[in-house]
């Protein structure tokens, strides 16, 4: 009877470690674009609106192309002589990283953690 309890506890104990590594979430890893084009930079700029909030987000061309993490300034509001507004602007610019979580690409906000997972995007490992 022993041995029988024994061997049922292996069971459960082997039968539980198997379930609990198959429901652990694949690591993120800072990654880089690989198929910049005009639907990819769309859904990026949409994307990034999107975390900061904002009506529309402009990024260069190039972006995630050489870095994982994009600095985010907001546009300083300037009046018609092109001097600012209330002085200078004392906001802190907003990051954005793009990450690889298995085969999908998301995009995360640094300062709060809010993720979007991207569709069009493709990208690989920052270093690979």
């Amino acid at each position: 009877m022993q041995k029988q309890f024994i061997g049922i506890l292996a069971v459960l104990a082997v039968s539980g470690c198997g379930a609990t590594a198959k429901e652990a979430p694949l690591p993120l890893q800072a990654a880089m674009l690989t198929n910049p084009s005009s639907q990819t930079h769309a859904e990026l700029q949409q994307a990034i609106a999107s975390l900061l909030d904002a009506s529309n987000v402009l990024i260069a061309d190039n972006a995630f192309t050489q870095y994982s993490q994009e600095v985010i300034e907001r546009a300083q509001h300037k009046d018609a002589n092109g001097l600012l507004i209330m002085g200078r602007s004392t906001e802190i610019p907003d990051a954005v990283q793009l990450l690889k979580q298995g085969d999908n690409c998301l995009l995360r906000h640094v300062q709060t953690g809010k993720t979007v997972t991207l569709s069009q995007v493709r990208c690989q490992v920052e270093n690979e």
